[in-house]
């Protein structure tokens, strides 16, 4: 079984649901310490010919994770959700989408991370991605980097990981190897679709929802594959 992990971020970009639509199954890891200034609040979306930036302000404590992060009430809804409807509202698939995300952003959370899981989950219904979701709060998972990744693959029963290139200078492969685990990488192409003007990549993926609608979920599969890592559990090393 190929597992794959993330933290839960905010309205995530593409290559983190091509990632899961390779997987097996896809682990929750909100137990991690919350980021300033990283995706874990934040993304872009298509705003005319320029990006914006949506960030989500919270209460900021040293050392709280993502699951403990408090959302300050701040008004930023209304103006996130008002951003959203004037950057897609003309865009073909708004309608069927919109309703939702406004529901969905708009609610009481008892934490970021509750809130950015229900967003993401509805994306991979609306995505057609049928991956099992665990979360790291259902286990006892401890440690960090590669160390983490080794508990999250014996608590779920998994033989494979899956990691995007961006964890290629924390991941210890032939450390996961001496645990029989077989590690491998996604390689994602960033796939050009019609936004209404000149591509812009790397934005939200609610902008492929917006511009695409069902065609999304092919695109989604399609960007990404699957490349086995340099050592095998039977060896242990190179």
């Amino acid at each position: 079984m190929i597992l794959s992990g993330h933290q839960p971020v905010y309205l995530p970009g593409i290559i983190l649901f091509n990632k899961i639509a390779l997987s097996d199954a896809f682990m929750f890891v909100g137990h991690c310490q919350l980021s300033n200034k990283s995706w874990h609040t934040r993304n872009r979306i298509r705003l005319g010919d320029r990006e914006l930036m949506l960030s989500v302000p919270v209460k900021k404590q040293f050392g709280q994770s993502i699951n403990e992060t408090e959302i300050l009430e701040d008004g930023w809804q209304k103006k996130h959700i008002g951003s959203i409807r004037q950057a897609y509202g003309k865009r073909p698939f708004f309608r069927d989408y919109f309703p939702q995300i406004e529901a969905l952003i708009s609610a009481k959370w008892p934490s970021l991370g509750e809130m950015n899981m229900a967003l993401i989950k509805a994306m991979l219904e609306w995505f057609d991605i049928r991956t099992p979701i665990l979360d790291s709060r259902d286990y006892k998972i401890v440690g960090n980097k590669t160390d983490m990744l080794i508990f999250m693959c014996h608590a779920a029963g998994a033989s494979q990981y899956l990691s995007n290139e961006g964890a290629r200078d924390y991941v210890d492969e032939a450390e996961m190897a001496r645990e029989g685990i077989l590690h491998s990488w996604q390689i994602f192409a960033h796939p050009v679709y019609n936004q209404g003007g000149a591509f812009m990549e790397n934005m939200s993926a609610i902008d492929l929802l917006f511009n695409m609608g069902p065609e999304s979920a092919e695109l989604i599969r399609n960007c990404g594959r699957i490349e086995l890592g340099a050592y095998r559990p039977s060896e242990g090393v190179k």
